[in-house]
């Protein structure tokens, strides 16, 4: 069995240790050590990276109370006496955030009287899920005003082990199930949670709390939230996104969102003038096409293959060229980089059009589909436009 060092020491960096045990676990060399300050995945919390006599451990497994350390390579052997040292900095982010969610799981009880259900931390992102309902910016700030005033007050976290049947004698957040020895976590006055997992001497140490979003997920609330060294990089970033915003603005910084409002608005207001714009001048393309054209059997027939508008603008042509007359059809092409179909036809005519561009999409290395009355095809063939038109002309000229 091997002795867990970060359980008395969550700040043991580096450690000397024996081989009791090579095994393989998921398909890596694994060993097992008479003593170990290196934390299995738990409780929501990763496990540690590092090395063991200079191999890189890649996870640790905590194997029905056997301790492995999985290798890059199996090169050490049972009995031979190790060097292991810790990646620090990854096991200070995981202590701040860890120690930081139970000040915030702390917090929400005092603040809306909501559990915590379940803990996540991320390599990006840490996550608690919540007994609640919804959340406002106004009860967000309240919970982080009371997690953060006791990172203020620097509260000592301590640790006390006890037998699991005495675990009444403290004001646990959440009773424990465990039998025997037991694990409690105390920030200061403040909290009380049964624990395994690594955290700070102090309150003090996780430095921030910032809560970033929430969200409803599966009847609970969900937040996201980023302690210590994540909440100064993410405040970092922020801040060079609002100077750089404030800058392209001329405006400050507290007044970027309301001038990104503004300029929405006004890109919004020339959107709306530009499609109206397009409407007229469709109308007057689509009359255009139509005034004279020949009849093929009976039928008006625009054939067409345009360059200088999109796929939505040659959709619309399509619709406005049959829309409004009897036996009307239009099989328009768009030449260019990434070529297209569209075949449209008036109500009274009997043929699918989502058939005919099916056919004619592999003309155009594409593939398509669409309504009875309306169909499109994207392709990378332009050069097979022409032939793609004529392929549906014929339905027309063919038909019975």
């Amino acid at each position: 069995m091997t002795q867990r060092l970060y359980h008395q020491d969550s700040y043991l960096k580096n450690f000397r240790a024996r081989v009791t045990g090579v095994d393989r676990w998921k398909g890596k060399p694994a060993v097992e050590l008479d003593q170990s300050c290196f934390y299995p995945a738990s409780g929501g919390q990763p496990s540690d990276r590092g090395l063991l006599e200079g191999l890189p451990v890649v996870e640790m497994a905590d194997a029905g109370g056997r301790l492995l350390h999985l290798l890059e390579r199996g090169d050490l052997v049972e009995g031979q006496e190790v060097a292991g040292s810790l990646d620090w900095e990854r096991r200070f982010d995981h202590m701040q955030q860890h120690t930081g969610q139970h000040l915030l799981s702390q917090a929400f009880i005092q603040v809306l009287d909501w559990d915590t259900v379940s803990f996540h931390l991320g390599r990006k992102l840490c996550t608690i899920d919540l007994t609640g309902d919804a959340l406002t910016p106004e009860l967000i700030y309240e919970v982080e005003d009371v997690a953060n005033r006791i990172i203020v007050e620097c509260r000592p976290v301590r640790v006390h082990l006890v037998d699991a049947r005495r675990q009444g004698d403290f004001p646990l957040r959440k009773p424990s199930g465990r039998k025997g020895a037991l694990r409690i976590v105390e920030i200061s006055d403040f909290d009380f949670s049964a624990c395994g997992g690594t955290h700070c001497r102090s309150a003090g140490e996780v430095g921030l709390i910032k809560i970033r979003r929430w969200e409803r997920a599966k009847k609970r609330v969900r937040v996201e939230f980023y302690c210590g060294g994540r909440a100064l990089r993410d405040y970092r970033w922020k801040n060079r996104a609002v100077y750089r915003l404030s800058r392209l603005y001329s405006r400050p910084d507290r007044e970027v969102v309301k001038a990104a409002m503004e300029h929405l608005e006004r890109e919004e207001g020339l959107r709306k003038k530009l499609m109206e714009v397009q409407d007229r001048y469709l109308e007057a393309e689509a009359a255009r096409l139509l005034e004279g054209i020949p009849k093929v059997r009976g039928i008006r027939v625009v054939r067409r293959v345009l360059t200088g508008i999109d796929m939505g603008a040659m959709r619309e042509l399509g619709r406005k060229l049959v829309q409004d007359g009897e036996k009307r059809l239009a099989l328009l092409g768009l030449a260019g980089e990434s070529p297209a179909l569209v075949f449209a036809r008036s109500e009274d005519l009997p043929w699918h059009m989502g058939d005919w561009i099916r056919k004619a999409a592999p003309l155009i290395a594409g593939r398509g589909g669409g309504s009875p009355r309306h169909a499109q095809a994207r392709g990378s063939r332009s050069e097979g436009l022409e032939a793609a038109l004529d392929d549906a002309l014929n339905h027309v000229r063919e038909e019975d």
